[in-house]
């Protein structure tokens, strides 16, 4: 899915896979770098994976998919060898109604506030 993230003036578009598995968002280091963050200077977290402990950086951004954009505190991996963009349950699918439909492989995406007329 493609995925805006901004912050300040800086702005990056990139795609994202969808984990409703991954408690938070999470995002490769130089994607914060093009924002111009400081990335040690975020909240640190460390992530339990199959494969051991992930060290990110959190830091507020404007996260934009498809025509609907929200703040949040996403984290970037302070290894810059993981390759992995994920838009996870809080700060991303928590702000939004997302509906998949996968036989169809149909994807329903509005604002979390959206009612239906």
């Amino acid at each position: 899915m493609l995925v805006t993230l901004r912050s300040g003036a800086a702005a990056v578009d990139i795609l994202a896979q969808v984990d409703t598995g991954a408690s938070n968002c999470l995002f490769r280091r130089e994607h914060g770098e093009v924002l111009k963050l400081q990335i040690e200077d975020g909240d640190p977290r460390t992530f339990s994976t199959a494969i051991g402990p992930v060290e990110t950086f959190g830091h507020l951004v404007s996260i934009k998919v498809l025509d609907i954009e929200f703040e949040s505190i996403v984290y970037f991996f302070a290894d810059e060898r993981i390759n992995k963009n994920l838009l996870g349950r809080v700060g991303g699918l928590d702000r939004v109604r997302f509906g998949l439909v996968d036989h169809d492989q149909e994807l329903y995406l509005a604002p979390y506030d959206f009612e239906p007329s």
